[in-house]
């Protein structure tokens, strides 16, 4: 269920950030619960559309593109689904879908994306100005395999910080434009 606050339902967009591809143009598992949760999602109410963010990983096609046909499948109507297929990566995925956003003149979103992944997905889009709760999808887990239950924890946490940093230098950078003109 998504994390509560002062954001009322719904949002302005679904925001599922990809994951990644198979050989074979095959989602892979957390691209195709990400989907199917988001679809429940926007079934429920909590959302007005879907904007589904992923380039193109190590195997094409863009992980957006893939999100896009399953959600199509899942019987969410065309018009219903925004693509940004350009970001590789979680920070990219943030800046592309709020300039999107903003074009669409919309400021809350509820981000798709693993539990282990929401707190860094968060941070980086309410940073970027839109006002954001996370939820993900249920039974969502790091894997079966120990190194991986180790290894996803400790990546975040040196992610979170990287973003962090990147965040900072963002911020300095708009003021410094700011004070320049």
């Amino acid at each position: 269920m998504p994390q509560q606050n002062s954001l009322q339902y719904p949002c302005d967009a679904i925001i599922v950030l990809g994951a990644a591809v198979w050989p074979g143009e095959q989602p892979s598992p957390a691209l195709r619960w990400r989907t199917a949760h988001a679809v429940h999602l926007l079934r429920a109410g909590q959302g007005r559309v879907l904007l589904v963010s992923g380039g193109v990983g190590q195997h094409p096609p863009a992980e957006a593109s893939l999100m896009r046909h399953l959600a199509l499948e899942a019987g969410v109507p065309a018009a219903c689904i925004l693509v940004e297929d350009q970001a590789t990566s979680t920070f990219q995925s943030a800046v592309y879908c709020t300039r999107i956003m903003h074009q669409h003149g919309w400021s809350t979103a509820l981000v798709v994306t693993d539990r282990y992944h929401l707190p860094r997905a968060l941070l980086t889009f309410r940073s970027l100005g839109l006002r954001a709760l996370g939820s993900a999808p249920p039974g969502s887990r790091y894997s079966r395999r120990l190194w991986k239950r180790w290894y996803y924890p400790i990546r975040e946490m040196l992610a979170y910080v990287w973003y962090i940093l990147l965040i900072v230098r963002l911020k300095a950078r708009r003021k410094r434009s700011a004070v320049s003109t």
